[in-house]
């Protein structure tokens, strides 16, 4: 014999519910190395996979944003690998480059963190996906994260 639904399910009432901008705000990881990440940072745009509209595209008004930095520079930059700025998207959508032909960015607010290095969080950003450049962040892992740029996180640091 079954037993009442009521017997089983708890209250609704008492059942804490996730507010709207904690269901809909997701964390994104772009790949870029500190001196492109830092042309986004002057400009305050974040573009993602050389312009590419999708990534950019699936980011909505209040998503946070981690920049990982695998060198200081492209091509041929000393190795980083550490996240190194961090912000908000901004823009209602993508818009064309003005830094890359054909290319799509996305207007944000981003400041530069001391660099937080990949083996502080290691535990938390999925390796075998910094290579793709860009990705969404698990909700738990992204706190994580944030907690340890809040902790960490000075004044930002001249560009």
């Amino acid at each position: 014999m079954r037993g009442n639904i009521s017997d089983t399910c708890p209250d609704p009432v008492s059942v804490p519910r996730p507010t709207l901008s904690a269901m809909s705000t997701r964390t994104w990881v772009l790949v870029a190395s500190r001196d492109h990440a830092r042309r986004g940072l002057d400009g305050g745009f974040v573009m993602a996979n050389h312009g590419k509209r999708a990534p950019v595209a699936r980011m909505g008004v209040g998503d946070r944003i981690l920049i990982y930095s695998p060198t200081t520079a492209y091509p041929k930059g000393e190795p980083l690998r550490a996240i190194t700025i961090v912000g908000e998207v901004t823009g209602e959508g993508p818009e064309p480059s003005t830094v890359l032909e054909g290319g799509f960015r996305r207007a944000a607010t981003l400041r530069e963190i001391e660099p937080v290095p990949l083996a502080d969080v290691r535990d938390h950003l999925p390796t075998a996906k910094i290579r793709f450049g860009f990705f969404e962040l698990p909700a738990g892992d992204a706190e994580a994260i944030w907690a340890l740029v809040d902790q960490r996180d000075g004044p930002p640091l001249p560009s």
